[in-house]
């Protein structure tokens, strides 16, 4: 390596090392006395904690009495499982991230998961940055470095929850299963040190790769064990194994098997312990309930016996149930496809692309060979899936940090990179990793800035999402789990606040230095709709989405809109129907100088002078 390619590789590695000593600081320190949980991280700590102090994975009223002694509050999200109607109760979650945290637990109960989340990342970089140095040269730690801080991945530390350690285990996964290959040429040239292809089975070296190999089974099954549509990980591994047995000239066979091998071992002992436990063998599958404070939780505020009466009350949450999967076809719509695709990519919310930005570093050095034509079918395989089994909720819906179902597909698409370098000294692809740290900015710098923040702000949406992104973006009109804004239904319409618009009674107000949004569907087209506002409400009113047909004086002298809308912004089915409904975002501001008063909408169709309402 260059003298300038030396340079540029110590840098990356002490900046590599900088950010995670930080991170772990940070994790070690994290305040999580004041705010509510996220997600399922009651579920996931619960379950630590019964395998930590009580070496099994059943909920029991002790659980709940340990939780709030730990944690000071109650544990709202607690999901459980069971196949005994309800005498028996246990997690509902694959056991693999409580078991890798347990012994954590059992020293810091709140704290200790969140390190062992630092360090299972950072041995993870470390593997991944040292294998795409083969293809990207010096600035692999940089470009590490990029892909976990600048995009959300790296927030992911302050969740007592299995995502990062699942982006960890597909990382270090297919950083192992590109280990093998041999360092590309650099301009035509041999190596910096030519090595003949190695008779592995030969020498004796073959157990070595053997086991690898098994355990990139093991590490991208982890992914699948969880959640079964990242079983389609193990395709591009498979096409790995088989290249490198063509350098290695010959072996394919035992690769293959040792790979398939440390899958099904996994996936195994995973499904026969949630088999024995819960009684299907995912967690995900079988009766399967959430509990919160609405619904009181098993032996608390109710006997767990009662197990049956509260799956008739609240349903069953399984992915997997009796007609889970055929209800979907009704939903095989052109249309809400379509939208889910471009939200998927450039949500306001949730959009890969902005928050997962530095994926366009690898475009200049993808390539097709050693199976990486199949990590990106891979990617597309399991987002499909999610998009049939979770249209109106494909990014992990609550407190979810962009799109967490796409954090354990993330790694998989680095390894893209597979073209050999241009030159040694890796200066340009050094400069590329701080380009896109710097595009990711305005998108990122509210988690850079606040990166233990509870996820939703005290504005009632994503902390995470900026002013930049609230008003390039589009929002995610099929998310049903987006928070923030409310809903409720009007004359047959249903309306959702957005941005800068708060509901008083049944009267909307103006609020804040930027346009008011206003969602409305409807289940078929609309042309206009009436805004009446109330005395001393603004004669002008500047509007996006639509423009001002007529504006009349009511008869209690307050100001009434009549907007034509300028087209639906989408059309698609929505949470509760299969049929297609009709989208209009409308964006409010009063003219300068006119005052912000409240204002009611009303479903249009007439010139009618209607009273304002909105007193």
């Amino acid at each position: 390596m260059s003298a300038p390619g030396r340079t540029v590789a110590v840098v990356g590695w002490i900046l590599l090392a900088l950010l995670f000593a930080a991170l772990l600081v940070a994790a070690a320190t994290a305040d999580r006395s004041s705010g509510p949980l996220i997600g399922d991280e009651a579920t996931y700590a619960m379950q630590a904690a019964s395998l930590a102090f009580d070496g099994d994975l059943v909920y029991e009223r002790g659980d709940y009495d340990r939780f709030v002694a730990q944690w000071g509050r109650p544990p709202e999200g607690l999901i459980l499982q069971s196949r005994s109607a309800g005498y028996r109760l246990v997690y509902s979650k694959d056991f693999l991230y409580a078991l890798l945290t347990a012994p954590a637990v059992r020293l810091a109960p709140v704290h200790g998961p969140l390190v062992v989340n630092v360090l299972l990342l950072a041995l993870a970089a470390w593997l991944a940055a040292r294998t795409l140095e083969r293809r990207v040269g010096a600035a692999a730690p940089l470009w590490v470095a990029a892909f976990l801080f600048a995009s959300v991945s790296f927030a992911y530390a302050f969740w007592v929850h299995a995502d990062l350690f699942l982006l960890a285990a597909s990382a270090a996964g297919f950083a192992l299963a590109y280990r093998g290959e041999p360092r590309p040429a650099v301009g035509g040239a041999l190596p910096d040190v030519y090595e003949p292809p190695r008779g592995h089975w030969e020498s004796g070296a073959g157990w070595r790769v053997l086991l690898r190999w098994a355990a990139v089974g093991v590490l991208l099954a982890m992914p699948g064990a969880h959640r079964p549509f990242y079983l389609s990980l193990l395709l591009p591994a498979f096409f790995a194994a088989r290249a490198e047995a063509v350098d290695e000239r010959g072996g394919a066979g035992r690769r293959v098997a040792a790979l398939v091998a440390g899958a099904v071992l996994l996936l195994a002992l995973v499904s026969g312990v949630q088999w024995a436990a819960g009684g299907h063998w995912s967690a995900y599958g079988g009766e399967r309930q959430g509990f919160y404070e609405r619904t009181g939780f098993p032996e608390v505020d109710f006997p767990a016996g009662e197990w049956e009466s509260s799956v008739r009350r609240w349903g069953n949450t399984s992915w997997f149930h009796e007609g889970a999967v055929t209800s979907k076809l009704d939903l095989l719509d052109a249309s809400l496809w379509g939208w889910n695709a471009v939200y998927f990519l450039v949500g306001r919310d949730v959009g890969v692309l902005p928050y997962f930005l530095p994926l366009v570093l690898v475009l200049p050095l993808a390539t097709t060979d050693r199976g990486r034509w199949a990590l990106p079918l891979a990617v597309l395989l399991a987002v499909v899936a999610f998009f049939f089994m979770r249209p109106f909720n494909f990014y992990g819906g609550g407190g979810a940090l962009a799109n967490r179902y796409f954090l354990p597909l993330y790694p998989a698409l680095w390894f893209l990179a597979g073209r050999a370098p241009a030159g040694r000294g890796g200066g340009r692809r050094a400069v590329a990793a701080l380009a896109v740290a710097a595009a990711a900015a305005p998108f990122l710098w509210p988690l850079w800035t606040a990166p233990r923040a509870f996820p939703i702000g005290d504005d009632g949406r994503y902390h995470h999402v900026s002013a930049v992104a609230r008003r390039f973006l589009p929002f995610e009109t099929t998310q049903s789990h987006l928070p923030g804004g409310r809903d409720r239904q009007v004359e047959g319409l249903w309306l959702r606040t957005e941005a800068a618009l708060d509901v008083v009674g049944d009267a909307y107000v103006l609020t804040g230095g930027e346009p008011g949004q206003l969602l409305i569907a409807a289940p078929e087209p609309q042309e206009v709709v009436y805004l009446a506002f109330a005395p001393g409400g603004p004669t002008q009113l500047e509007v996006g989405g639509a423009h001002v047909e007529r504006t009349v004086l009511a008869t209690d002298r307050g100001t009434g809109f009549l907007l034509r809308f300028d087209g639906p912004r989408a059309v698609h089915p929505m949470w509760w129907t299969a049929d297609d409904w009709y989208l209009y975002e409308l964006r409010l501001a009063p003219a300068a100088g006119q005052p912000a008063t409240p204002f009611t909408l009303h479903r249009g169709g007439t010139l009618e002078v209607r009273p304002s309402g909105g007193g």
